[in-house]
């Protein structure tokens, strides 16, 4: 008699039923094989049904988890509705698993505890259930822990910290120059940069420690078990060691760096929120400081972040508000000491705060995406009052500068705009100067290249403003379609200039004649500036010995008349 026949005796009428059914059926007794279903079988990884006869359980199940179900069934009664349900793992004949879902009960009048388990195949399912938990915990990019498991995460920390009386280190790290990168080369390799700086981060702790990537270029570190000061500042300098060292994208060598804020819990904070923010704050003291380096959390930079934010909010509102306004100063033709035109400097009059540098709102402005609509307000009230005296003044050739950030200068939109500016203002294009730095090659070189061109096509006079005080202005001067050059103040030649300085000058000014470029001088407090520059073919210059920048409406005073 075969083993399907013998079993079939024992428990008429039913293999023939279950050889029919979806889900595996098993029998067994004392932990040994009676008899398996085609599923079951299946399930198993086998074709043959006498290969299962008194085989041992453990030889096809994973033993701790079937070590549970046996634990489980061991007081199971016959009339116990029900069975009980587990999730089993099988190891199948290819050594691969499957995870079962099953019930098990104890079949009655049987002369030995004579069990059946019916399962079902669920190894699908929990693949799906597993990629759904990984994408919601996981960063698919990089393979760190995501924000939400980084919380998570950062919570049990915290929480075993006040129960064992521990510190814990919260590092924000924020990646420097990678806006360039995704600029310059493309996202895939601003892609590729992540998943090496994920690698070189994590290469840096301990495997207790957590790396997470917020989104972005910020990445996270959760340091437990540590003592203040000393591990966090050693894993800062390695991981901006590491940072710094250079990465191939793309064939190509790429130098990036990073700025990383920490704080400690529960030195630094009371809360969660409370060490985020601060870690976050730290973070931003860190790359406001110049950039690759770190920073602990103090006391004193909350209040500083609140006046920021403070500030950041009001500068969403301020056209709005009317609260920005231009002050105009003469640039004056030195042979004639005519006023030829004007510089055209922003000003933001906060109604509690005073008056704010640009140097202050000016980046804030380009860090919120405020820079645009600032940029083009400032060129359309430049050049309609530019229009306004040069129809009091009549055959003037008055002229406006206005300084273009380099954020605008990348902006392909902004040809468009200022040719709509134009338009609506009567204003020809060679009545504005845009001024501009040679910083706007740092940065998606090309991109800008094409934006000044686009400019210049359109008539607009292009000049490099703070010339002599950047590590490249002779290179940029060749690459530059600009038509003229400001000498920065600093080079602006008194009486107690150095012999250098003085050459220096000289020979900027030799180099703009040679290149058919005019040259301004910025500064100018002294009639022995002047006559400097004017003896040198300096032909027109600026400064308090003429005016200092005011509004528009004392300006005016001075329009087509000259200077004594």
């Amino acid at each position: 008699m075969d083993s399907n026949a013998e079993q079939g005796a024992t428990f008429p009428n039913c293999l023939q039923l279950m050889e029919t059914l979806p889900t595996g059926v098993l029998l067994h007794r004392a932990g040994v094989i009676l008899y398996a279903n085609r599923e079951m079988r299946r399930i198993f990884g086998l074709e043959n049904a006498d290969s299962l006869e008194n085989r041992p359980l453990l030889s096809y199940f994973q033993p701790e988890s079937w070590k549970r179900i046996e634990q489980s069934i061991a007081g199971l009664k016959p009339d116990e509705p029900g069975g009980i349900p587990a999730e089993l793992t099988v190891i199948q004949a290819n050594d691969k698993e499957a995870t079962l879902e099953t019930v098990t009960t104890l079949l009655p009048s049987q002369e030995e505890a004579t069990y059946c388990t019916i399962a079902k195949d669920i190894s699908q399912r929990k693949q799906r259930e597993d990629h759904i938990r990984y994408q919601a915990n996981y960063d698919n990019l990089t393979g760190l822990p995501n924000r939400t498991l980084f919380l998570d995460r950062l919570q049990r920390e915290v929480v075993r910290a006040q129960r064992q009386n521990h510190r814990v280190a919260l590092m924000f790290i924020d990646l420097d120059r990678f806006k360039w990168v995704n600029d310059t080369l493309g996202h895939a390799a601003g892609d590729d940069l992540l998943r090496h700086v994920a690698s070189r981060v994590q290469g840096c702790l301990r495997q207790s420690d957590t790396v997470a990537r917020m989104g972005g270029d910020e990445f996270t570190a959760i340091l437990p078990d540590m003592a203040r000061g000393p591990f966090a500042e050693r894993v800062a300098s390695e991981v901006l060691a590491q940072l710094a060292a250079p990465f191939t994208l793309c064939g190509q060598e790429v130098l990036i760096s990073g700025s990383i804020g920490i704080a400690i819990y529960p030195d630094d904070a009371n809360t969660l929120d409370e060490l985020l923010r601060n870690a976050d704050i730290a973070m931003y003291r860190a790359k406001s400081a110049g950039r690759n380096g770190y920073c602990f959390f103090t006391p004193d930079m909350h209040a500083e972040a609140q006046e920021r934010m403070e500030l950041e909010n009001d500068l969403h509102h301020v056209l709005e508000r009317n609260e920005l306004v231009l002050h105009y100063q003469p640039i004056v033709n030195l042979a004639t000491r005519r006023v030829v035109g004007a510089e055209s400097l922003l000003r933001w009059l906060h109604p509690k705060r005073g008056n704010i540098s640009p140097a202050i709102f000016i980046p804030m402005a380009e860090e919120i995406g405020m820079i645009s609509r600032i940029t083009e307000w400032t060129i359309r009230t430049a050049c309609t009052q530019a229009h306004q005296w040069r129809q009091q003044t009549e055959g003037s050739d008055f002229f406006v500068s206005v300084n273009l950030s380099c954020t605008r200068c990348r902006d392909l939109s902004a040809g468009e705009i200022i040719q709509n500016i134009f338009k609506d203002t009567g204003l020809p294009p060679s009545a504005l100067v845009l001024e501009i730095t040679e910083n706007i090659l740092s940065e998606n070189a090309e991109r800008a290249m094409s934006m000044l061109n686009h400019l210049v096509e359109l008539g607009v006079n292009l000049w490099l403003d703070d010339f002599g005080t950047g590590h490249s202005s002779l290179s940029v001067l060749k690459r530059l379609p600009v038509n003229g050059i400001k000498i920065d103040r600093s080079f602006v030649p008194s009486s107690h200039s150095d012999p250098e300085t003085i050459v220096l000058v000289e020979a900027i000014l030799s180099l703009a004649k040679s290149l058919n470029r005019q040259v301004i001088g910025e500064g100018i407090e002294s009639e022995e500036q002047a006559g400097f520059l004017r003896a040198r073919n300096c032909l027109m210059g600026q400064g308090y010995l003429f005016m200092k920048p005011e509004p528009a409406a004392s300006f005016a005073s001075v329009l087509g008349k000259t200077f004594s």
